[in-house]
């Protein structure tokens, strides 16, 4: 699939930017995992996507390399009330080395492709994880220069999108909206 045939909405960003609202983005990310389980969070962080699919009724695995982030995401997943416990695993997220092919209904990614090595490598992970059918949501920064103090605002949307085409999804869909800073992407795979 070629970049220039992917579906895209407004990809490019004003000058002018509201803030970013994570808020927003962990409910999108929940409404596209609605019939995806169980769900990986990649990157978890203090976990609250995490709570937020838990207490939706998902099975959700949350995966981070630095044991004080896990820490803080046991600690967010206990306050919430929720169906059920998420577990939790200790991993480098760009490997995924502790995660089995085809595990899981849809995998998370929420501004943790940029901390990557090799971004690339890290969606291959992903993509090795996820079921057929499965769904690869990733929110991201939009590119704003070569010049840009963030690594995240310095990898150019052509770049994203070789990335993301070279794992052959099924559908590919990115959502930028045009007075935000990030971009949303929704990747579902073939059935087999």
């Amino acid at each position: 699939m070629q970049p220039s045939s992917l579906a895209t909405v407004s990809p490019h960003c004003p000058i002018r930017t509201k803030p970013l609202d994570e808020a927003h983005i962990r409910r999108w990310m929940v409404r596209h995992c609605t019939k995806a389980d169980p769900v990986l969070d990649v990157g978890c962080g203090a976990g609250e996507l995490c709570a937020d699919l838990a207490r939706r009724g998902h099975r959700v695995t949350g995966v981070d390399s630095d044991s004080a982030q896990l820490a803080s995401a046991r600690r967010t997943a206990a306050q919430c009330e929720s169906r059920g416990v998420p577990e939790w695993i200790q991993d480098d997220g760009e490997v995924l080395r502790h995660i089995g092919d085809g595990r899981f209904g849809a995998v998370t990614m929420v501004f943790v492709l940029h901390h990557f090595t090799d971004p690339a490598a890290g969606l291959r992970a992903a993509w090795r994880v996820l079921q057929p059918g499965g769904r690869l949501l990733v929110a991201e920064m939009l590119p704003k220069g070569p010049e840009a103090g963030d690594l995240c605002h310095r990898i150019s949307l052509d770049q994203w999108l070789a990335w993301f085409s070279a794992l052959e999804p099924a559908a590919l869909r990115l959502f930028a909206p045009a007075d935000q800073e990030w971009l949303l992407v929704r990747l579902g795979k073939a059935e087999s």
